[in-house]
């Protein structure tokens, strides 16, 4: 069998989901072809993982703080003074017209 197709079956091959002909090709061919063996032996060991506290970002609660109320509080003032405008050019419009 072609180095290629071993390629394609030694991830079903080390899971255990080949049948037990595949099974006896795979081991046979790995035996005679190092470059398999090689890819074979690596495949098999499990990746090390990394610690979920590796993965966290580190979040200054302070800094989010300040974001969220510098956003919240900018739109809050944003919007009254748009209110307080409208409301003085009214009281101007209806001044002048009396």
């Amino acid at each position: 069998m072609s180095c290629y197709l071993i390629e394609e079956l030694l991830p079903l091959y080390i899971e255990g989901d080949t049948s037990a002909e595949t099974n006896k090709i795979v081991a046979e061919h790995l035996q005679s072809c190092e470059s398999c063996r090689h890819l074979y032996q690596e495949m098999k060991e499990p990746i090390p993982l990394m610690h979920i506290s590796d993965l966290m970002i580190e979040i200054d609660e302070k800094e989010e703080k300040r974001k969220f109320e510098k956003r919240y509080y900018g739109k809050l003032i944003y919007r009254a003074s748009i209110v307080f405008v409208i409301g003085y050019v009214m009281m101007i419009i209806l001044y002048w017209l009396k």
